[in-house]
């Protein structure tokens, strides 16, 4: 018995962590203190929050999570990769408004093709931008370092790949998302839905929506604020008739639920976050978790999850309550990280704390959860609890301490102002991982504190030559151009150097302002 729980508990914590893959794509848009909660597997989490004003670089987690967000089939896949046990019902199921309801229940009810809705009863989506978004790393390689430099290498665009879902993920893979932005255009003006169509009718499906999701997603990675804000507003909180199964039954005949995704909903009300409306953010999604709450609460009864009093059978009645468990936890870390982007650090705890109080995480999980309450106590000045929190997190083992503990002691170092202490940590770290780019940016850090300039320049230039791909991230290149400006005033040269690797190894997605040119 006890091996069987063992088995459902991890089969509830993939549920989770598959769930939770898309959040790892809004790294670089919204800092957040929870990724290793969503990817448990790695130990190279940390986050301290950095002052932007500050003329020296701070702590900072950076990691290149492209290929974790590939691996997510949710972005773009047509097949759902939620638990594979889970009726196509219970996992799309959504309880919608009354108004929606009783639209949705005369649908039903009438003959074919006589049912003709008031616009307000409708999602009218389209785009705010008109032609491609350009590649700047490549215009800007162009001015500063010539024509011939783009010719070691080419970046794809939008028409260099099939004009499909393939596309999109070769594009993205690449790291092509302006591309990707572009060829989502494209594909979405096939169900007359490009631009100049918002608030203009047009028919929905389970694959325009997951287009649609994947176009907002890559927007907000790229914080394109203003396009995001446009282009999300006419889907409101997917609550509209048609989007949901039965508003089309010549379609899909009597197939209950939402067509848009979970993942979609939860974007959609995380936006505000990301457009400066945090307040709205928290609202829309405790709105989300209520609901949740509501369909956890029928499938507990023994009934479907939106309400109606039909029976489900056992079997059924345990995977969709994993399946919502795991989406609820998802709602509360969405919750927790919009809290911390206020610097509402309280609430952030006390919803991790919540978040502990679940029986569904493995112990490494758990550690991780334990851990970031005590960064968040860390973020309020209180030191001392903050302390208890991460040695309690981390357990000693026979075979020494993890890369994790060692980071969390290097992180208590540092809020003692003790940054010898902090480097000798990463650098211990840094021998057990010696890929991991964080702990190396947190050791140059460390150097750049005591003084050391010329060896954090080195640190951060040995980095990048031994493995451009990985290290050529944004906060690693701020950092490294804020230390080339600390370091000489003729720091014109190695920044164009930098621009020459990112023209050769990225794609098009890097903000150029990182390598701080003049570009006027």
């Amino acid at each position: 018995m006890a091996e069987g729980n063992e088995t459902q508990k991890s089969e509830t914590v993939d549920e989770v962590s598959k769930e939770t893959d898309i959040s790892r794509y809004f790294e670089n848009a919204s800092r957040t203190i929870f990724d290793e909660i969503v990817s448990p597997k790695k130990d190279d989490f940390f986050d301290v929050q950095r002052s932007t004003g500050s003329r020296i670089p701070d702590f900072e987690l950076m990691t290149d999570q492209t290929s974790e967000f590939l691996k997510s089939s949710s972005l773009l896949g047509s097949e759902r990769p939620e638990h594979g046990g889970t009726n196509d019902g219970h996992r799309d199921v959504w309880i919608p408004s009354d108004q929606t309801r009783k639209i949705l229940r005369n649908v039903a009810t009438s003959t074919a093709g006589t049912n003709f809705l008031d616009r307000e009863n409708l999602t009218m989506p389209g785009l705010a931008v008109q032609g491609d978004m350009p590649n700047l790393i490549k215009n800007a390689a162009a001015r500063f370092l010539g024509e011939g430099e783009n010719m070691q290498r080419k970046v794809l665009t939008a028409s260099d790949v099939t004009q499909d879902e393939r596309g999109l993920r070769q594009l993205i893979q690449a790291g092509c998302y302006k591309a990707a932005i572009n060829l989502s255009g494209r594909l979405l003006a096939v169900y007359a839905q490009g631009y100049g169509k918002i608030n203009q009718p047009s028919k929905h499906s389970p694959h325009s929506l997951q287009l649609w999701y994947t176009r907002l997603a890559l927007l907000t990675k790229l914080r394109q604020i203003d396009i995001l804000e446009n282009e999300s507003k006419p889907f409101g909180n997917l609550d509209k008739p048609d989007m949901y199964f039965t508003f089309y039954p010549e379609l899909y005949g009597t197939r209950p639920g939402s067509m848009a995704s979970f993942s979609f909903r939860l974007l959609l009300a995380e936006v505000p976050m990301y457009c400066g409306k945090p307040k709205q953010a928290l609202d829309n999604l405790y709105k989300v978790l209520t609901t949740v709450n509501q369909i956890i609460a029928n499938f507990s009864g023994g009934f479907n999850g939106d309400g109606s009093r039909v029976k489900i059978n056992p079997v059924e009645q345990e995977d969709a309550l994993r399946l919502w468990k795991g989406r609820r936890s998802r709602v509360l870390i969405s919750i927790a990280n919009c809290a911390v982007s206020t610097k509402n650090y309280v609430l952030g705890i006390d919803i991790l704390e919540k978040l502990c109080q679940s029986t569904d995480w493995t112990p490494e999980q758990l550690d991780a959860l334990k851990a970031s309450i005590g960064r968040l106590h860390l973020f309020l000045g209180d030191v001392a609890t903050a302390e208890k929190y991460l040695i309690s997190s981390n357990k000693k083992t026979t075979s020494g301490p993890t890369v994790r503990e060692l980071m969390d002691t290097g992180l208590l170092a540092v809020a003692h102002n003790s940054f010898q202490a902090a480097y000798k940590c990463f650098q211990a770290a840094e021998v057990l991982d010696p890929s991991n780019v964080a702990l190396i940016n947190n050791m140059a850090v460390c150097l750049l504190y005591t003084g050391q300039l010329k060896t954090a320049v080195q640190l951060y230039e040995n980095m990048i030559a031994r493995d451009p791909i990985k290290s050529l991230q944004e906060p690693v290149l701020l950092n490294i151009c804020t230390a080339y400006e600390l370091h000489t005033t003729h720091c014109k040269q190695p920044k164009l150097h930098l621009l020459s690797q990112l023209n050769r190894y990225k794609g098009d997605a890097v903000d150029i302002q990182c390598l701080k040119l003049s570009l006027n």
